[in-house]
């Protein structure tokens, strides 16, 4: 019945199958319906019909309750391969189509058991339970064709995804390896500057340069981090340029209590918060303020780097940063998290960053 598409709507379940039996047994009761007008007028009439269709669902039923009772006792788990399979549909058909013949028999007061332990009610009984067990055997090794097929795919695509993860990973590493190295060699340079004419700005710049390699280290390490953690290390970031920009740097970093712990692939943000500075507001004379702040947003848990910079111009907002971190989110996430570029009021830009809860 699945072959057909109308069926494939009802879900899998106790009275689909009720449902499917019924329909098969009306089949089945039809075919032979019209075999026997074939062999005998007498029975080219509805009663007739009607006779050999209580047949075939109380046969049928028989079967099916057969079937579900070497179900709930496991007897069906244990039949492995395909001959053991095959003679286990087809001595369970024959029981059934026997049993239930006489079930039927009695119920509608027909003279029928002597006639099926006859010679030909015998092959009759061997030939319907022969034609109704091949029919489940076939359905049975379809399934099973089709299940090993659908765990083969499921194998490749949890395979693709984790080689695109690890491709991801490996990305933020080697960003990380060239981020670095240039961040740190300008924060000692700008720490060395400072020593003598403001010896507390170099303190303070040394010891938030401390609290970001503390934290971008930690995060390099591991497949997750928090909202928390990320807060922790932006701000850390934010507060070494700060020293560095003086004035022309203002920013507050804000996530909820709530969402501190909500769990996020590392790194993640910081890309964003340097695109910030790097294009919006150290090209403006007077700077201006970058803005970071997490929110629930329905199914979704949004992040945004607001700054008052110049804005990104149209090759930005497609540039290397931006374009790996679109990456990162398809390959963790597939279509479930999004990236937004969107124009900042009354200045500057807007990043959102949106992830599932």
């Amino acid at each position: 019945m699945e072959a057909i598409p109308f069926f494939r709507r009802f879900p899998p379940g106790p009275l689909r199958n009720v449902l499917y039996t019924f329909l098969f047994n009306g089949i089945v009761g039809t075919a032979f319906w019209v075999v026997a007008m074939m062999d005998n007028d007498s029975n080219r009439n509805l009663v007739a019909w009607v006779v050999y269709l209580v047949f075939a669902n109380i046969i049928g039923y028989t079967i099916h309750a057969l079937f579900g009772i070497g179900h709930m006792s496991g007897l069906e788990g244990r039949v492995k391969g395909p001959w053991l399979t095959t003679a286990y549909y087809t001595l369970v058909t024959i029981a059934g189509v026997t049993l239930g013949s006489l079930i039927a028999s009695y119920t509608m007061n027909m003279r029928t058991p002597h006639f099926m332990f006859s010679l030909q009610g015998l092959a009759i009984t061997t030939a319907i339970s022969l034609v109704i067990s091949s029919i489940l055997s076939i359905i049975f090794f379809g399934r099973a064709r089709s299940a090993r097929a659908e765990a083969a795919l499921q194998g490749e695509r949890l395979r693709a995804e984790r080689i695109e993860r690890e491709a991801a990973l490996a990305n933020l590493r080697a960003l990380q390896a060239q981020i670095e190295p240039h961040f740190l060699f300008n924060t000692l340079a700008n720490v060395t500057s400072l020593v003598d004419p403001d010896p507390a700005a170099a303190k303070r710049m040394l010891e938030s340069f401390i609290r970001f390699l503390r934290s971008s280290l930690a995060a390099t390490r591991t497949r997750e981090t928090t909202l928390g953690q990320e807060r922790e290390l932006i701000a850390a970031y934010l507060d070494v340029l700060q020293v560095r920009m003086g004035a022309r740097l203002r920013y507050r970093v804000e996530v909820p209590q709530d969402l501190a712990s909500f769990a996020l692939p590392p790194m993640l943000l910081q890309p964003v918060v340097e695109n910030a500075i790097g294009h919006g507001l150290e090209p403006k004379i007077e700077g201006g303020e970058v803005h970071v702040r997490a929110y629930r947003d329905g199914e979704h848990v949004a992040v945004e780097v607001a700054d008052t910079g110049v804005g990104f111009a149209a090759a930005t907002r497609g540039g290397v940063g931006l374009t790996n971190l679109r990456e990162r989110l398809a390959a963790l996430y597939g279509g479930k998290a999004r990236l937004d570029i969107l124009d900042n009021e009354p200045g500057g830009t807007r990043v959102r960053v949106r992830i599932p809860a």
